[in-house]
């Protein structure tokens, strides 16, 4: 039987450093022993991708060396692509100083997507924010640790994708600086990021800084104030919101069509009306209400007495077309705030309830509850179904005591409703 014919091998060399642009770089220059044909490809790849789990000095050492080794062995002639940076260390160990020249050198030579985590045992390291100034950068994801110093420094003319995951600023004057040296983004996404709340609350001076090309943000400030100013052009909004922060300070969002809030506990269902006034052309709405524990079915906004505002939001007469209300667990006021919508919302197509009891009687029977009262939309189309989340597969015969309770008290407050 003739051999094999080694098709890939006969590949132009853009393509082959194409296909190794998808491994971890080690995995990359690992395929340097295949044969002659693939032992300088390596060389060529602008893609970098270094991840490692560090246990103690010795693996800092020999992960130093062949990081240092690979970039002054590489094709200097080519530009760095794409560089991502993941670095988990095991025990508390200092973050070596040569982890920001790498970043520097990496930036100097027209990176455009940017990947950077470091996980210490022993809290955030401290990186300079002037080490991320860099005028070839598309897309920058920065997971981690605290940034200090050199903000006014920082320029990132192209950047259009910003992740920031646990980053750390002293005040939000810094974080706005940050935010202000990136004029064409258009992308904004962060997770845990921190100042001092007290100093934010008081910082009027970027109150009226606005991105004004940004079109996506997905942002979670429920532990201190930022000013929504910053994002009031996007056209699709995910939030964390605490209305202790956000209480009078809400722009009007002219451009928004999309919106998912996830609210905590604190929130009031006329604060969450006050949000949507500021959305007039609002076309679909995702409430995610969060967990609640299941004996208690307690929530703050349920205790209020639920009155119909003397204004209908603009979204819910002219634009509003899809209503997703996530965790929902059929208390007294989730129930007014469904049949709320319902009642006013002239153009709605869709509205899906993903029920948390997970039971489907439970569900029939807040179906059939909405479905008793007049709908603003003849168009509307219903659907109630258990949580998309959960796992479990309980039968109506099995239902259990903490399942059946306010199945009970959902039933009983049919009557409320008609009062």
């Amino acid at each position: 039987m003739a051999a094999a014919k080694d098709i890939i091998s006969t590949l132009p060399d853009e393509i082959l450093c194409h296909i190794l642009s998808f491994l971890q770089t080690k995995q990359s220059v690992a395929t340097s022993i295949l044969s002659k044909r693939w032992n300088p490809l390596w060389l060529s790849v602008t893609t970098l991708y270094f991840q490692t789990e560090i246990a103690d000095k010795e693996s800092t050492l020999l992960f130093n060396d062949f990081v240092y080794s690979f970039l002054v062995s590489r094709n200097a002639t080519l530009p760095i692509e794409t560089f991502h940076l993941q670095i988990s260390y095991d025990s508390p160990l200092e973050c070596p100083n040569s982890i920001a020249k790498w970043v520097k050198f990496v930036l100097q030579n027209g990176v455009k997507y940017f990947y950077f985590c470091i996980s210490l045992g022993n809290g955030l390291p401290i990186f300079p924010a002037r080490i991320f100034s860099c005028k070839t950068l598309v897309f920058l994801k920065l997971m981690d640790f605290y940034m200090e110093e050199g903000y006014s420094s920082v320029q990132l003319p192209s950047l259009k994708t910003l992740h920031l995951d646990t980053i750390a600023f002293s005040k939000l004057q810094h974080f706005m600086v940050f935010l202000s040296s990136c004029p064409i983004l258009e992308s904004l996404l962060t997770r845990y990021v921190w100042f001092n709340s007290e100093e934010s609350s008081t910082c009027n001076e970027w109150k009226s800084f606005c991105l004004a090309n940004l079109i996506t943000a997905d942002i979670d400030f429920t532990e201190c104030y930022f000013p929504l100013k910053v994002v009031h052009n996007v056209r699709s909004l995910t939030f964390g919101i605490h209305e202790v922060f956000y209480n009078d300070l809400i722009p009007t969002f002219h451009n928004l069509t999309q919106l998912k809030l996830l609210c905590k506990d604190c929130i009031t269902w006329q604060f969450l009306l006050e949000v949507l006034n500021h959305c007039p052309k609002l076309q679909k709405l995702d409430l995610d209400q969060g967990k609640v524990d299941d004996e208690t079915w307690i929530r703050n906004f349920d205790k209020e007495n639920w009155v119909d505002p003397y204004v209908v939001p603009q979204c819910f007469s002219l634009h509003l077309r899809t209503c997703n209300l996530l965790q929902f667990h059929g208390q007294p006021g989730e129930v007014i705030l469904a049949r709320y919508i319902l009642k006013n919302a002239k153009v709605l197509q869709n509205m899906t309830i993903w029920n948390s009891s997970k039971s489907e009687l439970h569900c029939l029977a807040i179906k059939r509850m909405l479905s008793a009262y007049p709908w603003a939309s003849s168009m509307c189309k219903l659907i109630v179904s258990p949580n998309k989340s959960s796992e479990d597969k309980e039968e109506v015969a099995g239902l259990s005591v903490a399942r059946v309770d306010p199945l009970l008290r959902l039933l009983d407050f049919v009557n409320l409703l008609d009062q």
